[in-house]
């Protein structure tokens, strides 16, 4: 075998061993990518279990919710008039938080880190809920959320 051969050889095995390099590297992003996502959704997740938790140990948030579900929320949009100016303050809070939460849900969906069914079945219901209260007390959200709720309560 000639030098000339040997080199050949050698620049093809070196060759097949990036490309078998390249497929095996592309096969670990696609599961860093899943991982990835698994990890977005079980942050959400305990993030709203952690919520739920908070707001039920709150002596404060939990009494004026109660009273606010009371007084007809989410239907009457003149629920919050029933409140003090405390309790209405602590619901006006709760109500920016979601419109920044979903906002943010929003934006992971736009960029693909949420499934559709998840988007469409669990957000898209609460937005069309809250929406109405955003738009009372001007909440503002970022451009693209704000046409995005205009399109879920139209509708589309």
């Amino acid at each position: 075998m000639t030098a000339d051969s040997l080199n050949r050889w050698l620049t093809l095995g070196a060759n097949v061993g990036v490309v078998i390099g390249l497929v095996l590297l592309l096969i670990e992003l696609d599961q860093n990518n899943d991982l990835a996502r698994a990890q977005i959704h079980q942050d959400r997740s305990d993030a709203w279990v952690a919520n739920r938790f908070a707001r039920a140990d709150s002596g404060l948030a939990l009494p004026a919710t109660l009273k606010f579900v009371e007084a007809g929320f989410p239907d009457d949009l003149s629920a919050m008039e029933k409140l003090t100016p405390i309790e209405a303050a602590r619901m006006r809070d709760v109500l920016s938080a979601f419109l920044g939460d979903y906002d943010n849900l929003f934006y992971q969906y736009q960029n693909g880190y949420l499934d559709d069914e998840y988007y469409r079945y669990m957000i898209e219901p609460s937005i069309r809920t809250l929406a109405p209260w955003w738009k009372k007390y001007e909440t503002p959200g970022r451009p693209s959320f704000e046409k995005e709720v205009e399109r879920i309560l139209a509708g589309n």
